[in-house]
């Protein structure tokens, strides 16, 4: 692999959309630098927009969601969103046949499974609806308390 150069150009460009929010993964895209490029040059380089972009993203693949979930075969799609927004509960209500569905749509990689789990409601089904940069992935958790003590105060 030919390793593009970093011209005072480029370097420019880098900067300008990590400043404005980019992610690595965008700017590699769009420039054609290396993800370690972008470590390199832009580990520095203030993102007080990247909270901004990366909420953006996600509110956009929340959105998106409805649509992943009729191909999927869910109906009665309800945005709980809409009715109460409080984290870190359930993004969506949903039907598949005679089940109940209670869904979380995430871009996080790294979500933590746990603090779903302990959301959990009884009688429903519960999963994540996971898109990453290349497909939707719909991650059923399945668990079951097996026993609990109380702690003591």
């Amino acid at each position: 692999m030919v390793r593009k150069t970093i011209t005072p150009d480029i370097l420019k460009r880098m900067k300008d959309l990590r400043s404005a929010g980019a992610t690595y993964a965008q700017i590699c895209s769009t420039l054609g630098v290396t993800k370690e490029r972008c470590v390199a040059y832009l580990k520095n380089v203030p993102t007080d927009s990247l909270q901004n972009a990366l909420t953006a993203e996600w509110q956009t693949a929340e959105k998106e969601a409805i649509t992943i979930l009729e191909k999927m075969g869910f109906s009665h799609i309800v945005n709980l969103n809409e009715i109460c927004n409080i984290n870190p509960y359930w993004d969506y209500y949903c039907e598949k046949g005679i089940e109940r569905w209670l869904i979380d749509v995430t871009i996080n990689g790294q979500k933590s499974i746990a603090v779903k789990q302990d959301s959990c409601v009884e009688g429903y089904n519960h999963a994540i609806l996971f898109k990453n940069t290349t497909q939707w992935k719909l991650i059923i958790l399945r668990a079951e308390v097996n026993q609990t003590i109380p702690i003591d105060m």
